[in-house]
């Protein structure tokens, strides 16, 4: 299990070195898994396309802004965005957990899905957290716990790793264009080729 300290450092380490790794979740005694194959970093106030920028504060969002290695669980539309916060605590930095290739449970994942396409059943934030069972209850709690947490897994080399600017976030202008999207290169598991 990855400790509260692999999440206290700078969002875009954090994010690239998610990458490989296992998102595990303990769903009425069955471990549902997937290895990380994308995520997106989020800078905190002065990042415009950030929950956080600007200082903004809801009491939806207070993990952002208590400490590092806390799940931000927010909904986008219909759906739920998993987060991971990073460093610097009371900074509201995160990192979005956007796409798993499925590994342990895919039964019950695509169940709680409908669907048997395995390349589409956790690949993006929405998905994911419904093929997963994560609710508005995450919201706050530790990364570092048996109900959901992160394992070692797969080492991704640099040379494996692509960055381009993040996806649904034309809004933020200039910071639209910033490279903070992480993926695996040739993952068919990523929410968006």
């Amino acid at each position: 299990m990855l400790n509260r300290e692999f999440f206290c450092r700078d969002p875009v380490l954090v994010a690239r070195d998610l990458l490989g790794k296992l998102l595990v979740r303990d769903y009425d005694g069955r471990r549902l898994s997937g290895i990380i194959v994308e995520t997106e970093a989020y800078l905190g106030i002065y990042d415009k396309a950030s929950r956080g920028y600007g200082g903004r504060m809801t009491n939806s969002m207070r993990p952002l802004y208590e400490d590092c290695g806390l799940l931000y669980v927010y909904p986008v539309h219909m759906y739920l965005m998993l987060n991971v916060t990073a460093a610097p605590p009371k900074e509201p930095t995160a990192v979005l957990i956007r796409a798993l290739e499925p590994l342990e449970g895919i039964d019950t994942m695509t169940e709680n899905r409908e669907i048997k396409n395995i390349k589409k059943l956790c690949s993006g934030p929405g998905r994911l957290t419904k093929a997963l069972r994560i609710t508005k209850e995450f919201n706050g709690l530790s990364a570092v716990n048996e109900l959901i947490h992160f394992e070692d897994y797969t080492k991704v080399k640099e040379s494996e790793i692509v960055a381009t600017k993040r996806v649904g976030v034309d809004y933020a202008g200039r910071h639209a264009d910033l490279p903070l999207r992480f993926y695996i290169k040739g993952s068919k598991f990523i929410s968006k080729h």
